[in-house]
């Protein structure tokens, strides 16, 4: 029987979305290509490549593409065990590269025989919610969550159009300095200034109690 690899796919930014899926070593680079599509929701209809890479994840090696490019393998008719040569072999997988350019890496972690009745390439587990392809509303609005986006959008707008210019915040602020100062001489007894002689002294108390 076949030997499978199980690879670990995670975003290059994203370390909490993880796909483990596992690769039949008769499985193409396309075909591994098609469930990491499916894996994290995209749209499947870009260019992408595998690229062997280092310990580091450095380019070190081959590129496998989805379509035909100079100096490269092509996908379809590479077989992944035919280019695994390390027990912890890492790709770096490139989608969209014109547009998106989206990030992840694929690394192997466990080696086996296939199982009877699977059929490979196989994803055994999804941990997190992958990023949206796209951040375009209009791009995505079957998505549940491009409704929210736009809802949010046309608040913000809302809130933007129904704010004043500067100059009228100026202008407002200015007539409630005015209706300050106008309070403040209404408790004013005498007015901002006293004329003393209009004080009739007799009436003063110099604090000594009269009865």
């Amino acid at each position: 029987m076949s030997l499978v690899f199980r690879f670990r796919v995670t975003f290059e930014d994203v370390d909490s979305v993880v796909r483990m899926i596992d690769v039949s070593a008769s499985n193409t680079f396309k075909d591994f290509h098609h469930k990491i599509q499916e894996a994290i929701g995209f749209d499947n209809l870009k260019q992408a490549s595998f690229f062997k890479v280092n310990d580091i994840w450095r380019k070190d090696g081959d590129e496998f593409c989805t379509e035909e490019k100079a100096d490269t393998k092509a996908a379809e008719t590479s077989e992944l065990g035919a280019f695994i040569d390390d027990p912890h072999q890492k790709f770096l997988y490139v989608y969209d590269s014109a547009k998106g350019d989206w990030h992840l890496r694929a690394e192997l972690i466990k080696l086996f025989r296939a199982e009877a009745g699977v059929t490979y390439p196989h994803i055994i587990k999804s941990d997190g919610i992958a990023p949206k392809q796209f951040l375009d509303p209009k791009l995505i609005i079957s998505d549940p969550s491009a409704k929210l986006f736009k809802e949010a959008d046309s608040l913000i707008d809302a809130l933007t159009e129904e704010l004043p210019e500067d100059e009228d915040l100026e202008d407002d602020f200015d007539e409630d300095d005015d209706e300050l100062e106008d309070e403040k001489d209404e408790f004013n007894l005498f007015g901002d200034e006293v004329d003393e002689s209009e004080i009739d002294e007799s009436q003063i108390n110099d604090g000594i109690p009269t009865e």
